[in-house]
């Protein structure tokens, strides 16, 4: 959908996402508990040390993972959600650490704050609220009464493992249980096609790599936008420009000669080549980090979820500049890419991503420990915080504060009642002297 995005206030407004991923995770939820391999594994004699699940928009299969007795370790693709917070038993700091589907970094404003603020909570309510319910339901219908809540079953979680690094988004303040180990993807570089390697040969200046993953296609990005990215293809001929372009529609009437085109290209590969100079995006974060990872500077459009965290995190950082598909013309892509182009921005990216690449472990192989230490552990819960089973009063201290609210009062109180005896006394007291002094 390229409609105009409503941001009331000129905030941005994401709260129907949390409805796309609601509806999307209910129907996907439904296919996965009536499939065929979920039964023959509830049926199977096998016992498993863990199981490796993915926490999303819907919990449902942490009910299979509970019928199977085994460890659970969590699988963000993203930044964690919302509602993943409380059964890590992990703290939400809301100054510096922005909600997903917001453009925000660890540096916001009070109206940034406001806005993040009650972008968490109401998706958090909306989603403990109206999707696990209608989960419970559904779990109900498959396994029938006797398990507990999912609400309950996903605070057994032993692990979580998110797709994040603090040199893209920042440091955050996660519970032992919650581990980074973004760019688990990024693996060794393999050699590019020969075709692919031919052009870059042919590319004295380098080239650019266009893709927007499976966000955009030709028959979804509307002419005007098309023929302003071709436009500013055609201004930058000194570079060639590689494009994945999957559709059936042909370009050659029409697209710049400096640009060729793709159904497929190997990301990764093509973005570590020396050649390749800048990187247009979406922001998806699997793009975003191999982007940083090789070093290459980004202009990013988001369109979607967290694309737009992601962006902002691209920025922020310095890996690259973001034009707002309401922007996407000839003059704003053209100058994005003449600023990331330019020899000391890239210099800075490169520096940048080394922070990223620099790891007392790679990321494969910590993710690799923490799934042995959980079997050996049973569960790890030594890990686990106990802030997963205290209510929201308890875990705000709300009562604590209440308490000493009151204590505060009551001194107040008391302060004020002795005030008005010391006036009393000091007021009898006068017109008693008063009165002494006229009977003299």
């Amino acid at each position: 959908n390229f409609e105009s995005e409503w941001k009331p206030l000129g905030l941005p407004f994401k709260v129907p996402t949390y409805f796309m991923l609601h509806d999307w995770g209910l129907r996907s939820c439904k296919v996965a508990l009536n499939s065929p391999l979920i039964a023959q594994l509830l049926k199977s004699p096998i016992r498993y040390d863990v199981i490796l699940l993915e926490h999303f928009s819907n919990d449902c299969m942490a009910a299979v993972a509970h019928l199977l007795n085994a460890p659970v370790i969590a699988l963000s693709s993203c930044a964690i959600m919302p509602w993943h917070y409380k059964r890590m038993g992990s703290p939400f700091i809301n100054p510096i650490m922005p909600m997903n589907f917001l453009p925000y970094t660890d540096e916001m404003s009070l109206i940034d704050r406001l806005n993040n603020f009650f972008h968490f909570h109401t998706v958090n309510s909306l989603y403990n609220m109206i999707t696990q319910p209608a989960t419970d339901a559904l779990i109900g219908q498959r396994f029938g009464p006797g398990l507990p809540p999912i609400n309950e079953i996903v605070k057994n979680t032993s692990l979580m493992m998110i797709n994040q690094h603090y040199a893209l988004t920042g440091p955050r303040p996660y519970a032992p249980n919650v581990i980074e180990v973004g760019g688990l993807q990024v693996g060794p570089i393999k050699p590019l096609p020969q075709h692919l390697l031919d052009l870059l040969d042919r590319s004295p200046n380098g080239v650019i790599y266009i893709s927007w993953g499976s966000m955009v296609n030709s028959n979804t990005l509307p002419s005007a936008k098309r023929m302003a990215l071709f436009q500013s293809i055609s201004q930058l001929n000194e570079y060639n420009f590689v494009m994945r372009w999957k559709s059936l529609e042909s370009l050659e009437d029409n697209k710049p000669s400096n640009l060729y085109t793709f159904d497929w290209l190997p990301q990764r590969d093509l973005l570590c080549h020396p050649k390749v100079r800048a990187f247009i995006s979406h922001g998806g974060l699997l793009g975003t980090t191999e982007a940083v990872h090789c070093g290459v500077p980004m202009l990013v459009t988001p369109f979607y979820g967290d694309q737009f965290l992601n962006s902002g995190a691209v920025k922020q950082r310095g890996f690259g500049v973001i034009v707002d598909f309401g922007d996407f013309d000839t003059n704003h892509i053209t100058r994005g890419l003449r600023i990331i182009l330019d020899k000391k921005f890239a210099e800075r990216v490169r520096r940048s991503s080394e922070a990223f690449r620099q790891r007392p472990i790679p990321p494969i192989e910590l993710a690799t420990w923490w799934i042995e230490h959980v079997i050996k552990n049973g569960g790890a819960p030594h890990i686990q915080s106990e802030a997963r089973h205290i209510n929201w009063i308890v875990y705000n201290s709300i009562d604590v504060l209440l308490f000493w609210l009151g204590i505060l009062f009551l001194l107040i109180v008391a302060l004020w009642k002795l005030i008005k005896i010391f006036k009393t006394a000091f007021c009898r007291g006068k017109i008693s002297r008063d009165t002494k002094t006229k009977t003299q």
